[in-house]
């Protein structure tokens, strides 16, 4: 997936931030990667869960959170 896509899906993300919405990134029917849209303090807080793991990172940008998910999928993704 593009760097361009994925800021797009999380500024999408982020227009319906008083839902609950988590938008989940697998391959071959394994989560890799799980992201929601926080508002905290009138600012958007990206926090990103890798499931399997205890790992969760928060980022208020959305390039660096985009750019953690490109390189997240793109490391994970078959050669």
């Amino acid at each position: 997936m593009k760097f361009e896509h994925v800021k797009k899906s999380l500024s999408d993300l982020c227009y319906f931030s008083k839902v609950d919405i988590t938008h989940t990134f697998s391959m071959n029917g394994i989560r890799i990667l799980q992201v929601r849209c926080l508002t905290i303090n009138s600012q958007h807080i990206f926090e990103l869960t890798y499931p399997g793991s205890d790992k969760v990172d928060s980022f208020s940008d959305l390039a660096k959170a985009a750019k953690v998910i490109t390189n997240t999928i793109s490391i994970d993704a078959p050669v």
